[in-house]
This record gives C-alpha cells, sequence and structure tokens, in this order.
C-alpha cells in the first residue's frame, strides 16, 4: 500500500499500486491520485502537496515542474501546478461540512484554456480526467464571481504590500510603517490600497475579489520589510510575485521594495533587477513621492477596471465574442501568438464565419502585431487558410485591405527581384574586361528591359562586346598572317636543309620513320584496338566495372568515347538540399527550388552531358571533358574551372569530386573530414560524394572511401562484385552485379534494408531513405515517410531515381519527372518538365 497527502486536508490516503482515484479518510473527499511506482516521485508529491496546504504556491509549483521532469505524464502533477497558479486552497463549507475550493490568485484566464490543464487531462485516465474537468469547472465559476465583483472596484495608485502580524500575533513595525506611508500618500492625492484600512469594512467577505482589483489596477506596489523573513512569509509574497507577473505583460508599472535595519542584499533575489529604497534614509518618503508622482503622471489612468470588464464580459457566453477578439488582438500587440490565437479560436467556437477571428489567427501566424504591418511580410500569404477564410467572410474593406497587402508585398518583392538582378548586372558591367562579360551584363539587363535605364545599358553592353570581339579578330587575323610568313619563312629553310641532308641521312631518317610509326600505330591503334576489343567483350558479358575501365584508355578508338558515356553515370535528374535540377536532351539544364546562392542560374550552360545537385550548389559535366558549376562558393567546392579531361561528377554537401579519364580522382571544397584526400586513388570507374564522405568504385568491383566515418557509412572494405554506388550524409548503397544491393551507415529509419532487393539496376540514397530502380520501371523504397517521400510503389516506366533529403525524383520513359515527399521552396514543381535527357540505355 501507497501513502499520499490528501490535497484537501492534509490527511492521509492509502491507496493500491494503480490507483488513480481515492477517499481521504480525514475529510472524505473524492480526489486524483498520482500514478507512481518511484518512491522518491511520491516523496515529492507530499511535499509539493504540504507546501501548497500552507498557501507557499511558488515552492509547490517549483516540486511539481521537478516530478514532471523525471517523467511528462504525470497528471497530478499538471493539476498541481494548475492549483497553484490559481492559488487554490480548499477550505470546509460549515453547512455541508464539504471540502470546497477558494482562489487566492484570481486571473483572467479561464482554467480550461491552460496548457497545464490540458496536459493533466491529455495523461490522466478516464476517470481522473472526469474529475479534473469537474474541478476546473467548479474553479472557473469562483474565478468568475471574483472578477463580478472586482469589476466595480475603483482603480488605486498605490498598493502597499507588507506583513501585518507576527507569529505571536502582535503588530509588526512594518504594520506601523505602512500606516505612515498610507497616510503620507494620501495627504499628496493618492489612492493607496493599504489592508488594515481598505479592507475593514469587508469583514466577513472573501478578500481576493478586492486585492485582485487592486493589483491589476495600482501602477505602483511598495514592498515594506524590516526582516528579510518579512518579506517572504506566505501571504506578502504571494502579493508581490503576482504584481511581478503583471509588470512583466505592462512595462509601466513599477515596484518599489523598502527596506529597513537590515542590508538590501539581504532582499529576495526577485527584487535584484530593481531600486529598492532604504526607509531610514532623510527623505526616503520625498523620493518615494516623486518616483510615483511620475509613473502616476506619465498613464492616464482609467476610471475603471476595463481589463477586469472585458474578462468578466469574456466569462458571459452572450456577450464574449467581442471580448475574445479584443483580447486576441491585445495578445498580438504584445507578441504573444500561441494566446491570440487561442483566443481567436475561442471567438470562433461561438461563430465560425468570423472575418476579424481568421484575420487575427492569420497575424498570429505570420508573427504580425498590427494588421498594418502585414504588408511588411516577406512573401504573400494568399495561400494561406486563414487568410482565405478571411476573404471568404469579411466585408468589401477588410477584403480590399488585405487585396492591397498582397498587391504590396507582390510590388516590392518583384522591385527587389529586379533591383537585385540590375545590381547584379552593373557589378558584372563594371568588372567586365572580355566580350563574354559584356554580353553576360548585357543578358541580365535584357532580361529587366522596363526597369530603370535596363535596355540602355544593355544595348551598350553589347556594342562593347561587339567593338572587343572586332579587335580580338583582328589581332588574331594579323597573328595568324604572322605566323603565316614565318611558317613559310621556316618551311623553305627546312626544305633547303632537307636537301642538303637527304643524300647523307636517307637510311638512318627511314629507319626513324619507320620507328615513330611504329610507336604511334602502337599507341594509337593497336593498344586501343585492343583495350576496345576486350572491352566489347565485358560488355556483353554484363561486366560494366571491367567495360568501363577498358574503354578509358581507348580514348577518341571508334566508338570508345560514346560507348564510355552510356556505361558511366550521365544523371539528368539531381536532387539537392532543397533545390532539383535536370537535363534537358539539348543538353541545356532546368532547375527548381531553393536559389539564394545561384545554386538555379545556368547562364549560357550548354553542351552538358552530367548534372548534380549538391547542398547549396550545381555542378555540370560538359561534352569536352570540362566542367562548371554554380551556387555556393564559401568552401571552394565551385572552383572546377581548370578541370579537364573529366568523365564524370558528384555534388557533395559542400564539396565536389571529379573523376578523370585515365582512373584518378579529384575533389575541391569543404575538408573538415578529409573528404577530399582522394589524390592517391587510382583504377576508379565510378564516384559519389556524400554530404562529408567521397566513395570510388574500383575497376574490379571493390569500394574505397574517405571521409567522416560516425555511423559506418565507411565501412565499405569488404565489399565485392559491385557495380553502382550511392552515398549520402550518413549512408553508403552499393548496387551488385546480380542486381541485389548493400548498405552501411544509420539504420535508425530502416534506410539501410535493402538486402531482401533483387532485378535492381539502379540506386540512390538521402540521408534518411533508399531508392531503387527495377529493371522493369517499377521503383521501390525503405527508410523514413514523413513526408511521403518513399510513395513510389505505383511507379511505372521509370528510367532514372534521384533522392534529395526528403524528396524523391523519377524520369520517366516519356521525358517527365514525377516527384513525392516534401515540396520546400517548390523543389517538387517538376511537373511541367519535357523533353529530360534519358539514360544512353533509353534513348528513343
Amino acid at each position: 500500500m501507497a501513502v499520499f497527502k490528501c490535497k484537501m486536508c492534509g490527511g492521509t490516503i492509502e491507496f493500491s499500486q494503480g490507483d488513480t482515484i481515492g477517499v481521504c479518510d480525514s475529510c472524505g473527499t473524492k480526489q486524483t491520485l498520482p500514478n507512481v511506482k518511484d518512491d522518491a516521485i511520491n516523496s515529492l508529491y507530499n511535499r509539493a502537496n504540504t507546501l501548497r496546504l500552507k498557501s507557499e504556491f511558488d515552492r509547490a509549483e517549483e516540486l511539481y515542474n521537478k516530478i514532471i521532469a523525471y517523467d511528462e505524464t504525470q497528471a497530478e502533477a499538471y493539476w498541481g501546478i494548475i492549483l497553484c497558479k490559481f492559488g487554490i486552497e480548499y477550505v470546509e463549507d460549515p453547512k455541508t461540512f464539504k471540502r470546497v475550493p477558494t482562489c487566492h490568485r484570481t486571473s483572467f484566464d479561464a482554467i480550461t484554456a491552460d496548457e497545464d490543464f490540458k496536459l493533466a487531462v491529455e495523461y490522466g485516465d478516464a476517470e481522473q480526467r472526469e474529475l479534473y474537468k469537474a474541478e476546473a469547472k467548479e474553479i472557473d465559476s469562483i474565478q468568475k464571481d471574483i472578477l463580478n465583483i472586482a469589476k466595480d472596484e475603483k482603480p488605486f495608485d498605490v498598493f502597499l504590500c507588507y506583513k501585518e502580524t507576527d507569529d505571536s500575533g502582535k503588530r509588526t513595525q512594518d504594520s506601523v510603517i505602512a500606516n505612515d506611508i498610507y497616510y503620507q500618500l494620501t495627504q499628496e492625492g493618492f489612492k493607496v490600497f493599504y489592508a488594515a484600512i481598505t479592507l475593514e469594512d469587508k469583514l466577513g467577505q472573501e478578500y481576493e475579489p478586492y486585492i485582485f482589483a487592486a493589483l491589476n489596477s495600482a501602477k505602483v506596489m511598495l514592498v515594506i520589510g524590516s526582516r528579510p523573513e518579512y518579506f517572504t512569509s506566505v501571504w506578502v509574497k504571494n502579493e508581490w510575485s503576482r504584481f511581478l507577473k503583471i509588470m512583466k505583460k505592462d512595462r509601466s508599472r513599477m515596484l518599489i521594495p523598502c527596506y529597513k535595519d537590515m542590508d538590501a542584499y539581504e532582499l529576495p533575489d526577485d527584487f535584484a533587477h530593481l531600486q529598492a529604497q532604504d526607509m531610514s534614509k532623510i527623505g526616503f518618503i520625498n523620493d518615494v513621492v516623486r518616483g510615483i508622482k511620475k509613473v502616476i503622471n506619465n498613464d492616464s489612468h482609467p476610471k475603471k477596471l476595463t481589463a477586469v470588464k472585458e474578462a468578466v464580459v469574456m466569462q458571459n457566453e452572450n456577450g464574449n465574442v467581442r471580448a475574445l477578439i479584443d483580447r486576441g488582438f491585445m495578445a498580438l500587440e504584445d507578441g504573444e501568438w500561441e494566446k491570440a490565437d487561442g483566443f481567436f479560436e475561442q471567438a470562433l467556437n461561438f461563430d465560425a464565419k468570423i472575418a476579424e477571428a481568421y484575420l487575427g489567427k492569420l497575424m498570429a501566424e505570420l508573427k504580425v502585431t498590427e494588421k498594418e504591418k502585414l504588408s511588411d511580410c516577406e512573401q504573400p500569404f494568399d495561400n494561406i487558410n486563414n487568410y482565405q477564410k478571411a476573404i471568404r467572410f469579411g466585408d468589401e474593406a477588410l477584403v480590399a485591405s488585405l487585396h492591397e497587402c498582397i498587391a504590396k508585398i507582390n510590388e516590392r518583392n518583384e522591385n527587389n527581384r529586379l533591383a537585385g538582378i540590375y545590381s547584379k548586372a552593373q557589378n558584372t558591367m563594371r568588372c567586365a574586361t572580355t566580350e563574354q562579360d559584356f554580353f553576360d551584363a548585357a543578358d541580365y539587363f535584357s532580361s529587366i528591359k522596363q526597369y530603370s535605364n535596363s535596355n540602355e545599358l544593355a544595348k551598350q553592353c553589347n556594342a562593347k562586346a561587339v567593338q572587343i570581339r572586332k579587335e580580338r579578330l583582328a589581332k588574331e587575323e594579323a597573328e595568324r598572317l604572322e605566323q603565316k610568313r614565318k611558317a613559310e619563312e621556316a618551311r623553305i629553310a627546312a626544305e633547303k636543309a632537307r636537301r642538303r641532308a637527304k643524300k647523307l641521312s636517307a637510311i638512318a631518317t627511314s629507319s626513324l620513320v619507320i620507328l615513330i610509326i611504329s610507336i604511334v600505330i602502337l599507341k594509337a591503334v593497336i593498344i586501343p584496338g585492343i583495350r576496345y576489343n576486350k572491352a566489347i567483350t565485358e560488355i556483353n558479358n554484363g561486366n560494366k566495372v571491367q567495360a568501363v575501365s577498358l574503354l578509358m584508355g581507348a580514348k577518341n578508338y571508334k566508338d570508345s568515347d560514346e560507348l564510355l558515356m552510356g556505361l558511366l553515370p550521365n544523371a539528368s535528374v539531381s536532387a539537392g538540399n532543397s533545390h532539383t535540377v535536370g537535363l534537358k536532351s539539348d543538353g541545356t539544364p532546368v532547375a527548381v527550388g531553393y536559389n539564394v546562392y545561384d545554386q538555379c542560374e545556368f547562364f549560357h550552360w550548354e553542351n552538358i552531358t552530367s548534372i548534380s545537385a549538391g547542398g547549396y550548389h550545381t555542378v555540370g559535366l560538359k561534352s569536352d571533358g570540362t566542367v562548371v558549376a554554380v551556387g555556393s562558393k564559401q568552401n571552394g567546392q565551385c572552383d572546377v574551372s581548370d578541370w579537364k579531361d573529366i568523365v564524370a561528377i558528384s555534388a557533395g554537401h559542400m564539396h565536389t569530386v571529379g573523376l578523370k579519364r585515365n582512373g584518378k580522382v579529384i575533389a575541391v571544397g569543404n575538408n573538415t573530414h578529409d573528404q577530399c584526400n582522394v589524390h592517391e586513388w587510382k583504377n576508379i570507374v565510378a564516384i559519389s560524394a556524400g554530404h562529408f564522405h567521397t566513395v570510388g568504385l574500383k575497376n574490379d568491383g571493390t569500394v574505397i572511401a574517405v571521409g567522416r566515418n560516425n555511423v559506418g557509412q565507411c565501412n565499405v572494405s569488404e565489399w565485392n562484385n559491385i557495380i553502382a554506388i550511392s552515398s549520402s550524409g550518413l549512408n553508403t548503397v552499393g548496387l551488385k552485379s546480380d542486381g541485389t544491393v548493400v548498405a552501411v551507415g544509420d539504420n535508425t529509419w530502416d534506410q539501410c534494408e535493402v538486402t531482401d532487393w533483387t532485378d535492381i539496376i539502379a540506386i540512390s540514397s538521402s540521408n534518411y531513405h533508399t531508392v531503387g530502380l527495377k529493371s522493369d520501371g517499377t521503383v521501390v523504397a525503405v527508410g523514413l515517410n514523413e513526408y511521403g517521400q518513399c510513395n513510389v510503389s505505383k511507379w511505372k516506366n521509370i528510367v532514372a531515381i534521384s533522392a534529395g533529403d526528403n524528396n524523391t525524383l523519377g524520369l520517366k520513359s516519356n521525358g517527365t519527372v514525377i516527384a513525392v515527399g516534401r515540396n520546400d521552396c517548390g523543389k517538387n514543381n517538376v511537373s511541367d518538365w519535357k523533353d529530360i535527357k534519358l539514360p544512353d540505355n533509353q534513348q528513343q
């Protein structure tokens, strides 16, 4: 049996393990119990309940929070926090002898709207939920009565907070000081709340409505104390802690700690940021009066407690809609977004067609404090549901103002876009030295012809480019003629020398020529021919990796180049972190998605044979073996302009890798995990760049890897018979020659569960999911499917795939592209793409 202290009277309740409802033997009250197995937590509950019964609500709340830190599912701890927040004390009704709640910390907010109440209901069982709701209803009714009384109270200027009697029941020195201060302040014309006098005509009544009204109207609180323990006594602390919470929402209020016969450092830590007053100093009261006058004079004090009245109206179901909406907009002004949304949602519970409520929810969603500031939003919001509802139910004025906001945002963004292009064009023009530079600047200006003087500047740039071209052509022609003249002179001189040496070197020359021709034929014809024939045999035998290695050494022999490019991965769709790129059949790229670093800007790109999207950059392989790149350059990942003789590329998160025709590998970009240390690699036939590691496939079907290996993504040394590879931030996947798949790395979301895959012809890996293309054109996927990125089971006629961080792309045999998964920044907007280049073995 476990023992629990009754939260009504402090008696003990014995209950069996697993019980969540019990009855106190002392007061007979039926109440909820904690469901705990840990003695330490049970002890915390009993200590917290004891403190709450003593009205030490703040200390009790700290213990309830400790319980939640141990176990966030403790419904009874959340309910304990509610009792502390609202200062609930259970007293015996003299008529019924039952324990009924009283409220010492009244709030404008209903208990049922409190997040801790919602959590208590969420984690409680069925019986607990019923009791929580019944008690909350009773407490809300008490609050309503308190607010109804408080609304008719006149406002106060100053609230005197002090300890009236000591432990023996004698009047304290603090109460005498408070009495003196009361009379001096009233003589100055201030309305002062002084419990000994203000509440003397309230005998036999509850004090809370009057204390609540005074706390919420007073602009200044004086906390008076001659001993440290008097400042922290239960009811004194209850008053000043409530006032401090009000100050957080209303910066115009002021709390002044007033101490005597003690050191200022002995004041509560909560006062550390406040200016305290030593009451023993001469002129103390004059200083206080001056401070109070400043506060009062800077604020036009309302004649009534309008905030209290609003709360009372909100309690009245017949008139609370207006109050809810007004409270919502007040919360927006204070930046309390969730609270504001809650008020508007409550208003909609009474009438689902209130345009103002939807406007308020829209402002809370966008974190906008005033309606006039909606037009300052960064992006248009006309696709948001709350906007559409506000338009649907709003009057002409509201609809017109919202349409105007959208128009202003679009106009501003368009102007910013044009200004950005204009600035880029100006910079290009300013730094231009070659004809291509000026043509590029002209293209920028031409794309925004109607903006400023762009059309005129475009003409200037084109004219300058044409002038440079003419000068260049003239210079090249002069150099060509000069070279021709020198060549003719050299030819004549050589002819003369040849004739002179003809007889003497006939035999030697003949031998040398034969030797040179033999070497040339050996290197240019015989060796490449042998390699070419062996490659054809390997292709016929299905040995793709060996064929690629042989064709790399048969450059320009017959159709070896075409065969090589057909065997190497020549990606035409690629998913980056937040953008997507595609390669059209005419060798030009297209892109959608995030473009802050210009990773989707492909000016003058042409003759592209393969494309790869990285974290925030894009890399393209040209037909002449050179490489181009755009996007973020902060790690040097786009420094590829001097690359030559490249046959394959791969863009990682912040680095770029290239495979040379001689089987060696080069890399640029971020190298914090040695992911670019590939210069010693050789006999490589395929590459794949992950986030912070790089993987290479060798011509013998084995795999090597460098870089970060925190989850085993580089553990590939035992792989064999591999014909394709794919890597991401956390994984590496390999396709074997028999159509099966292997994977290493993180498997939190089962993204490495590929052992049962068969008949696979292509693979693609992301951090959290893995995709495979089968020979029949269907697609399989495993791993995290939070955004539907693995919903590919119905795909057909697919010829290529690419897995992004949280989306998946598929290239169909008709040259169109489909996508599933998260569409942030519009990276899945590929439905209008056409004529995307097909893999060489799928060309129609």
